[in-house]
């Protein structure tokens, strides 16, 4: 009971301790994923397979490829995964497939809180050590992901240098303008998003304020904007996903109803690569920085890490 709880408390450890985080893991560990599961870990995961674009993207970070069983298919679409060129040929690109992950038996399968429950408590019922991780917007959430992933599978040093990376980073080359110019994302399917998602925290930490966020949306954060809407709210900056080769930022220049916008008369419709807009991960610094100097020094040539 004693070593039960004095593992739990190491868990608390995560956000107080940088001494604790960069320690290696003391096994046994107990956690509490995102449904409020409890796992027990009795020993470093030898074999570790990744159903989340969360967990390919850190876990390719932090592991060596030998103790990667496979990642999700998402993440070698070099148009959402900004990962894409780094993993090699031979790496398995599964989904959540029940009867595979239990004829391999890896040690650790880190899903997504979205992931299929069913599968999961297939997996779970099958003796399968599985953890949800939860959805998280903030910078301050992503880091402490990173750091847990980080914990469970005894690479905490790695992980903690990965977060001091991003935060290095953001420091260094993010510019910090006189004024902060406000901005609205909008989608071809007329939305925007509002402080429940990730867009919401790369616009903030780009240095500019996002004037949808606060206004009520769905569970995603999207918010429905009519062009009445997006005249009145005016926005310095839209931020569109994609590139410009999808045509929308055109279709917007060019649209006769929303010339007198001033992100319209000034040419600040900057375009956003979904594999930088969809990022849960450390690659979030890479796109705060990309939008940050798109708006900021747009005459700069901007690269993506």
């Amino acid at each position: 009971m004693y070593q039960r709880l004095k593992n739990l408390f190491f868990i608390g450890c995560l956000c107080t301790s940088t001494a604790c985080l960069s320690a290696e893991t003391s096994y046994p560990i107990t956690v509490i994923d995102a449904s409020q599961q409890s796992l027990t870990l009795t020993k470093t995961p030898a074999r570790v397979d990744s159903k989340s674009m969360f967990s390919d993207q850190v876990l390719m970070a932090l592991l060596p490829l030998q103790n990667i069983t496979s990642l999700s298919r998402l993440s070698k679409d070099p148009t959402y995964s900004i990962i894409a060129d780094k993993i090699p040929t031979t790496l398995p690109l599964r989904d959540l497939n029940v009867e595979q992950i239990i004829a391999e038996h890896p040690d650790l399968v880190l899903v997504a809180s979205w992931s299929n429950g069913p599968k999961i408590a297939q997996l779970r019922a099958a003796g399968i050590n599985v953890f949800v991780i939860k959805t998280v917007y903030s910078l301050k959430n992503i880091e402490k992901n990173i750091l847990l992933v980080g914990q469970l599978v005894n690479k905490n040093a790695d992980a903690t240098a990965l977060v001091n990376e991003m935060n290095t980073k953001l420091k260094q080359q993010v510019i910090i303008p006189q004024k902060k110019l406000t901005a609205l994302e909008y989608t071809p399917w007329g939305a925007s998003s509002n402080h429940n998602s990730t867009i919401n925290t790369i616009i903030n930490h780009a240095q500019l304020n996002n004037v949808i966020a606060n206004t009520n949306g769905d569970k995603f954060g999207q918010v429905p904007i009519a062009k009445e809407q997006l005249l009145a709210l005016n926005p310095d900056v839209i931020i569109i996903p994609g590139t410009d080769k999808d045509g929308f930022k055109q279709q917007l220049l060019h649209d006769p109803a929303l010339q007198t916008l001033t992100a319209i008369r000034d040419r600040r419709v900057i375009s956003l690569p979904h594999s930088l807009r969809s990022t849960d991960s450390q690659y979030i610094a890479d796109a705060i920085i990309y939008l940050n100097h798109k708006v900021y020094q747009p005459h700069a040539r901007s690269s993506i890490h």
